[in-house]
């Protein structure tokens, strides 16, 4: 589905989440996804206002909705009603054009040898997860903020043997030998090499750094992946002034910065942290007008 869109035209993806969230109300160290829950009419405007500033694709809450993240706020036993909840709500904030897409995290801990967490517990906790978005009717899922390769690659496994279509994401910072790097230390040069021969349907890179260098992130990627490619990148490095946290990039900064990504053939173009729904709707006119 998302596969055959993108081979006739680019699309626009959606904003942030987490700091919208935040900017409503979400206290510091509760769970996002469990606005599902008890604030859903927040969640369903923050959607909605994606849609009507021109995104193509929208994302469920689900980023931290797998059992092992919610088990760390005590919810492990309502990951059925988080991911149904998030996808009701999602569903409703559509119009007949947008696509519908499952987010998913990182688990939340290591995986061997760097931590305690197998192979396989990973696989069964991205299996439970997607199963429920699964039966829920999402079939795209957007593998977002992972710094392990080796986590992606479970998860993209999972997702593809169980018939979902694969949008796999990494965050990438600078380091002071010039190179992007995950935390992991991985490269976007060496994430090609891990995906390159995998049936996703597109690599990308999202939150970690603002447009400015979220331009140069995809200039690599485009070097060596010549398939579909996603950029969300934050509203610029976040800065704290007062103890209120802000962020330095402006729709028009977005505007000028997706054009830069059009000319280096990135397909898929949205916002992370600190993006509202203004930073989507600059990125719509300049991709829509192509």
């Amino acid at each position: 589905m998302l596969k055959d869109l993108l081979s006739k035209k680019n699309l626009v993806f959606d904003g942030a989440m987490g700091t919208r969230l935040q900017k409503a109300g979400l206290p510091a160290g509760h769970l996002p996804d469990e606005w599902n829950v008890s604030h859903p009419n927040i969640v369903h405007d923050i959607i909605r206002s994606y849609v009507e500033a021109g995104s193509d694709i929208v994302q469920t809450n689900t980023f931290g909705s797998n059992r092992l993240r919610l088990k760390k706020y005590y919810l492990e036993g309502k990951i059925r009603e988080i991911n149904r909840q998030a996808v009701k709500i999602a569903r409703e904030a559509l119009d007949t054009h947008t696509l519908l897409c499952g987010s998913l995290g990182p688990v939340g801990d290591f995986i061997e040898p760097y931590g305690d967490l197998t192979k396989k517990e990973v696989e069964d906790i991205f299996k439970e997860q997607v199963e429920i978005l699964l039966s829920e009717g999402v079939t795209i899922f957007n593998l977002e903020t992972f710094i392990s390769s080796i986590e992606s690659l479970i998860a993209t496994e999972t997702i593809l043997e169980l018939g979902g279509e694969v949008i796999s994401s990494f965050t990438f910072e600078l380091r002071e030998n010039g190179q992007f790097t995950t935390l992991m230390g991985e490269t976007p040069e060496k994430i090609v090499q891990v995906f390159q021969s995998l049936p996703i349907t597109a690599l990308g890179a999202n939150c970690g750094t603002g447009m400015k260098q979220m331009i140069k992130i995809a200039g690599i990627y485009r070097s060596y992946y010549p398939g579909y490619l996603l950029c969300k990148p934050n509203a610029g490095i976040p800065q704290v002034r007062d103890n209120q946290v802000f962020y330095t990039e402006t729709p028009e900064d977005f505007a000028v910065g997706t054009q830069e990504l059009l000319n280096l053939n990135i397909n898929l173009v949205g916002g992370c942290c600190g993006t509202t729904e203004k930073h989507i709707q600059a990125i719509a006119k300049v991709v829509h007008q192509k």
